[in-house]
């Protein structure tokens, strides 16, 4: 920006206000051999100066990573959070490893806050399969109503032991030791919306010896909605219900009520428990960016079960379109971050379907070559959509191999792995790490 020197006089103009935009990169690449101390020790600066980043505008996202179509570290601020720059890793990249608290992880990202965003990897840097996972859970216990696709939902008011038929498709399965208790009775309080099981209670696989029983679909006895299973079939050694009388002890009967954060899911409680017993030590090291459980529409009223697409699955599905802002602050779970809505009790979350699209993954579409892909299928924390036809409610989840999709019902037990974001300030270690599984960038906490 400069003067124009030969302008002398402007006696119409008194006053001037300049309001400039700048998006900048520090790239310290040129000079490290001339100035050897300028290697950064901060994170976010040994990321930038590890990596030849490139801005994100030749990138197909309705096709997976590939060495044509993205592999390295991207940057954009396009649909981002107050429209600031964020780096992200896409593809088979072999340099983003961490190890912190005792565990390593993948980067995902730096945020549009200058936080690094991690998801979990395991004990050791080559570890796959289940062994990427903290365990695994349901999203929440039952599916049917929308508001279970929340990380948090609310408590609908009005209760009914209302109930409806559905067939033909596989809802649930038990194989081996991997039993569910069932009752040839139950009663329903009116007060509560609580069923339980009675009669004959045993525990059983879902096969035809139990056909007309009714369950809560887990190793409990009482629940808010159960079913009566009326058609089973074995598949190897999977057992399953392709039929029966779903009961529901409440609907929620509007939007606000379905997503009103009153009520913790499975996977909140879950994460927040592991959070508790592994993390806790090394809290002021990890920082309260957020998570977003985007409950944003596209299609549908988002209630009861009322058929819904939720904005993730327009977004990914239709549109191949990904975004990395949260649209609505009651969906952004923070601790205390006034950006959010202050409704966790720990920093940790999963992640969001639309960053496994920025890392290379496409709806229904399989890729084996991409860092996220574990050889295990595991929960994101995005909505999908509510299918009436088949008594489900969805969320994406991540497949075992590289796809994700839409096709987990809520209640169906996936893999965990976490996601945590460490401060901006974070240092690591030694200068030399270069985040490679044989030396990857080691947290200083001390």
């Amino acid at each position: 920006i400069s003067y124009n020197g030969e302008i002398v006089d402007d006696p119409n103009l008194k006053d001037n206000e300049l309001q400039i935009d700048i998006t900048y990169i520090q790239d310290l690449k040129e000079t490290p051999e001339k100035v050897p101390d300028i290697i950064p020790t901060r994170l976010s600066q040994k990321i930038l100066y590890d990596n030849k980043e490139q801005p994100d505008t030749g990138i197909n996202f309705s096709q997976i990573s590939s060495d044509s179509n993205g592999k390295g570290l991207y940057y954009t601020n396009k649909n981002t959070q107050d429209n600031r720059v964020t780096y992200y890793f896409r593809g088979d990249v072999k340099n983003n490893y961490v190890f912190f608290g005792g565990f390593y992880w993948r980067i995902i990202r730096i945020n549009e806050d200058g936080s690094i965003r991690l998801i979990y990897q395991g004990k050791k840097p080559t570890d796959t399969g289940s062994n990427a996972t903290i365990g695994s859970s349901a999203f929440n216990t039952m599916p049917g109503d929308n508001a279970f696709v929340g990380y948090m939902h609310g408590k609908p008011t009005i209760y009914t032991d209302g109930h409806s038929n559905y067939s033909g498709w596989a809802w649930a399965s038990t194989t081996g030791t991997n039993t569910v208790k069932m009752g040839t009775e139950y009663t329903f309080d009116k007060n509560t919306g609580i069923y339980t099981l009675t009669g004959d209670v045993v525990d059983a696989h879902y096969d035809e010896d139990h056909h007309n029983y009714y369950t809560c679909w887990s190793q409990e006895t009482t629940c808010t909605h159960m079913i009566k299973i009326t058609e089973t079939k074995k598949d190897g050694d999977n057992y399953q219900i392709l039929a029966g009388e779903t009961h529901a002890g409440y609907w929620s009967t509007s939007y606000e009520e379905a997503h009103k954060n009153e009520v913790d899911s499975d996977i909140k409680k879950y994460l927040e428990d592991w959070y508790k017993n592994n993390l806790i030590n090394f809290d002021s090291y990890i920082a309260d960016t957020g998570f977003c459980n985007d409950r944003s529409l596209a299609e549908g009223g988002g209630y009861g079960m009322d058929y819904t697409n939720y904005a993730t699955y327009n977004r990914l599905f239709t549109n191949k379109e990904p975004q990395f802002v949260c649209l609505q602050k009651n969906d952004l779970f923070t601790v205390s971050n006034n950006k959010g809505n202050k409704k966790s009790t720990q920093k940790i979350g999963l992640i969001t379907g639309d960053e496994v699209a920025y890392a290379g993954g496409v709806f229904n579409v399989v890729n084996q070559n991409y860092y996220l892909n574990t050889g295990v299928s595991y929960l994101s924390m995005s909505p999908g959509n509510t299918n009436k036809s088949f008594s489900k409610t969805s969320v994406i989840s991540v497949l075992y191999n590289g796809q994700f999709n839409s096709s987990s019902s809520v209640s169906t037990i996936n893999y965990i792995r976490p996601v945590i974001n460490l401060i901006p300030t974070i240092e690591i270690t030694d200068i030399n790490q270069d985040g490679t599984i044989n030396n990857p960038y080691v947290i200083k906490t001390n």
